[in-house]
């Protein structure tokens, strides 16, 4: 069975695994992403390379999943929001660290990807992909591809919210700003006038014991969450959306308040069916994206193919 190196470069941790064309995990490590500089970032990327391969063994292709706008065929990240840097190269940089033919792709896109191939968009011939962690993301899945521009799916910049919370874009209200991980931590010390810190999964723990603090975190969140939806739904139709990222661990606590907003809102929304489903891929989603694009590759890849 085929085996690929797959590098997942989050706005916080980057992982390295290598795993199978059945999107098993064979072998990972994580460590924080650097942010001082792209060269800092490239070596700890090859550093936690170099470990898994020599755990699990070599091979011959790597997948790279990058946090932003990505031009796919030169494997550059051309602008993140989450690091403010632009024009970086990070595939043919890669590849020369490792020696291994890349193939890049934007992370959110490499979720979708894999959803599609491994997970419970099998199947499906149209989808959309929302990853709600530190930031929030999109990708639109039809006929088997991506589809649009290098800038489409960009749902965590729509605004929900005019003149709400500031956003990394420059704009106000956006629903990255309303509903992402550091959001709800944000809310809940606005409700607490400051009080203890809390993260997401923190806001969810004390939603799930009945805090009234946190199921507001949680309602307020939500609610922002289906407007973002209902945009979508209304744009594209898709046969579902799929929810992904650390603050969909919050699921049981998300799809009741999206199942009571989002039709509302939507064209018709109650008299069909608006699908709004975890995704499967866990975790590992995007590492597993990564796999995806090295093992399914339908652009050219960065650095040696001999």
């Amino acid at each position: 069975m085929r085996r690929v190196l797959a590098i997942d470069m989050g706005g916080t941790k980057t992982a390295a695994g290598v795993v199978d064309e059945a999107g098993r995990v064979l072998a990972k490590r994580t460590a924080p992403t650097p942010r001082e500089s792209p060269r800092a970032a490239v070596e700890a990327m090859a550093a936690l390379s170099r470990e898994v391969l020599s755990e699990a063994g070599p091979v011959e292709s790597a997948g790279l999943a990058l946090p932003g706008v990505v031009d796919r065929p030169r494997g550059v990240l051309v602008r993140s929001a989450s690091s403010g840097w632009r024009d970086v190269p990070f595939g043919g940089l890669v590849s020369r660290a490792l020696g291994l033919p890349v193939y890049s792709e934007n992370d959110v896109n490499a979720c979708a990807l894999a959803e599609s191939r491994l997970g419970g968009a099998a199947g499906m011939d149209s989808f959309f992909w929302m990853t709600i962690s530190t930031g929030i993301g999109g990708a639109i899945y039809s006929g088997g591809r991506i589809a649009g521009g290098a800038m489409s799916g960009e749902i965590g910049h729509l605004v929900v919210n005019p003149g709400g919370a500031p956003c990394g874009c420059g704009n106000r209200g956006c629903l990255e700003a309303e509903a992402a991980g550091p959001a709800w931590s944000r809310r809940a010390r606005e409700l607490t006038d400051g009080g203890a810190a809390m993260d997401a999964r923190a806001v969810a723990e004390g939603a799930r014991a009945g805090d009234p603090v946190c199921l507001r975190v949680v309602g307020d969140c939500a609610r922002y969450l289906a407007s973002g939806l209902a945009a979508v739904y209304n744009l594209l139709d898709p046969d579902a959306v799929f929810l992904g990222g650390g603050v969909a661990e919050a699921f049981d606590l998300l799809e009741p308040i999206l199942r009571r907003e989002l039709p509302p809102l939507v064209l018709a929304g109650r008299d069909r069916p608006l699908r709004v489903l975890k995704s499967s891929l866990g975790y590992d989603a995007a590492l597993v994206g990564a796999a995806v694009t090295a093992l399914f590759p339908y652009s050219s890849p960065q650095g040696r193919t001999d």
